[in-house]
């Protein structure tokens, strides 16, 4: 699958986190000092809508039970082993672009 609009850049300032769907599948778009990255957008926990949450630095927290994740890695803050899907994410002329079927090890747009 190829790389799918998401949101435009400047709806997605430095410290945002936006909830955003691509094919129907819920994604977690956050900016982190001016670099984007995409996890998978439902929280194992209780599929609480994880886009929907807070961001502190680079540590997205889920809007229900507060459990927090790594969006650069994906990986739970307490708990690696739980970690979330991460998504490629590319900008192009100002709009923002994911590939839900990428692994995006360590990459970031």
């Amino acid at each position: 699958m190829p790389f799918e609009f998401a949101a435009k850049l400047h709806d997605i300032p430095p410290g945002a986190l936006r909830d955003v769907r691509i094919q129907g599948v819920p994604v977690a778009l956050a900016n982190v000092e001016g670099k984007l990255f995409a996890v998978e957008g439902t929280c194992p926990h209780r599929g609480a809508p994880l886009g929907q949450g807070a961001l502190h630095g680079a540590t997205l927290v889920c809007p229900w039970h507060a459990w927090a994740f790594d969006c650069v890695t994906g990986e739970h803050d307490y708990n690696p082993a739980i970690c979330l899907k991460r998504y490629e994410v590319m900008v192009e002329n100002g709009e923002v672009f994911i590939n839900i079927e990428s692994d995006a090890r360590g990459s970031s747009a």
